[in-house]
């Protein structure tokens, strides 16, 4: 049976193509502009640069395959039974050219390269770029002339399609393999550099405001916090230059006692229910002042409104917390516009905490907080649920698209009949 000879993955080691790309780490971390390097997280850089690293592997919807076929003349000079006396041809029969077309997606130029699990016989295709949708084409050209078994046309398309899937299955293990590590390549990297920047430039992350705990309060265990990896942001329009802020541990801290707290009204939502949103934030602020030691020039924890708690440094927010009940959707995003409204410093760690007191159906409106939140047009990721009725985001701020607001919500259920 004849075919055109359009090996696939017989140009070039997918192995080696593979470590030039990690070749290329230390060249794109080292292109990010100096502030957007400093401002932005370290998983966010990550992200950043590891999205262009990622290799995406081939796969083949052999579901959606089409076919067509054509009468043509086959040589059949290479067929030895067809010619016996070995003449160099062409020698031209009537036969037929079956074309079977099967969609891909993934990088095009993994069709030229070999895994590190190859076969002695490699398949055969003909490899159509991808469309602006990121499909592609791969057709597979099976020709035969017209007295041969039609079922040897159906056994060489079998076969071909099972050289595909072995090649496609070693390279897609190869792959994944590849991108696994690819992010703690990327981290060491980025690391590396931005100690660098900052040791010659003598910078810090955080102006740290000095927040004492008292050693009388109720010890509550931290809880481990886990992220996704996001795009990276712009820096702010203002440069890179370190901030006043609190730390990660001590925001913790803050929930930690936000959670218990909240936790005990629901225990008791007779008590709490009858209160107002000042009136469950003036209760909120007790406690959190009891829990760290304040400054001569007064509390830790403000009061500024109200419903809202802060710590402020030179008139800008460094945390800030907002009480509010529920009262649907648009409430909740009109409480996030407050919170994003507020003069922060870039790196802002913030609570909404909102109280439902009037809907007896609490599952519905536990399901309804996180999905509002991610249409909000000021948000850049949603990290993902903490527990049942806690929630991790981030935001942008109102003023600069590089001044970032970490926010924890909180939906605790005091409804009481």
């Amino acid at each position: 049976m004849s075919r055109r000879d359009d090996y696939l993955f017989a140009d070039g080691e997918l192995s080696e193509v593979l470590e030039s790309i990690k070749g290329g780490i230390s060249r794109l971390v080292g292109e990010i502009p100096k502030d957007q390097l400093l401002s932005n997280s370290i998983e966010d850089l990550v992200a950043y640069v590891s999205d262009k690293l990622i290799v995406s592997p081939l796969k083949l919807y052999e579901e959606s395959k089409t076919m067509e076929h054509q009468e043509i003349q086959v040589d059949v000079s290479r067929y030895p039974n067809r010619n016996i006396f070995g003449d160099p041809g062409p020698i031209y029969v009537p036969g037929v050219r079956v074309t079977i077309s099967i969609p891909y997606s993934g990088t095009t130029d993994l069709w030229h390269f070999r895994p590190n699990h190859w076969q002695s016989v490699v398949p055969h295709g003909r490899v159509m770029p991808l469309n602006s949708k990121g499909i592609g084409q791969l057709d597979i050209v099976i020709e035969q002339p017209n007295d041969e078994d039609p079922e040897r046309i159906k056994a060489a398309l079998k076969s071909e399609l099972e050289s595909l899937r072995f090649y496609l299955s070693a390279q897609d293990r190869q792959i994944k393999e590849h991108n696994d590590i690819m992010p703690g390549l990327v981290k060491k990297q980025v690391e590396a550099r931005r100690d660098r920047i900052k040791k010659q430039d003598k910078l810090t992350d955080l102006l740290e405001i000095p927040l004492k705990t008292d050693g009388k309060a109720p010890s509550i265990t931290p809880l481990e916090i886990r992220q996704i990896v996001q795009p990276l942001s712009s820096p702010p329009k203002s440069g890179y230059k370190p901030e006043p802020g609190i730390t990660l541990e001590i925001y913790e801290h803050i929930l930690s006692i936000i959670r218990h707290e909240g936790r005990t009204f629901e225990t008791t939502p007779k008590t709490y229910s009858v209160h107002d949103e000042e009136e469950l934030r003036n209760i909120l602020l007790a406690h959190l002042n009891g829990h760290f030691k304040g400054t001569a020039s007064g509390e830790t924890f403000r009061r500024s409104g109200k419903t809202d708690i802060k710590i402020e440094a030179e008139s800008r927010a460094a945390f800030v917390a907002e009480c509010k009940i529920w009262g649907g959707p648009k409430e909740l995003l009109e409480a996030v516009d407050q919170l994003l409204g507020y003069l922060t410093w870039r790196d802002c760690k913030a609570a909404l905490i909102v109280f439902n007191k009037h809907v007896k159906g609490f599952s519905e409106v536990l399901a309804q907080v996180p999905e509002v939140l991610k249409t909000h047009t000021r948000i850049k990721k949603s990290i993902g649920t903490i527990s049942d009725g806690e929630w991790d985001f981030v935001f942008m701020s109102k003023e600069d698209d590089g001044r970032l607001v970490h926010v924890r919500v909180f939906l605790f259920n005091i409804f009481s009949q």
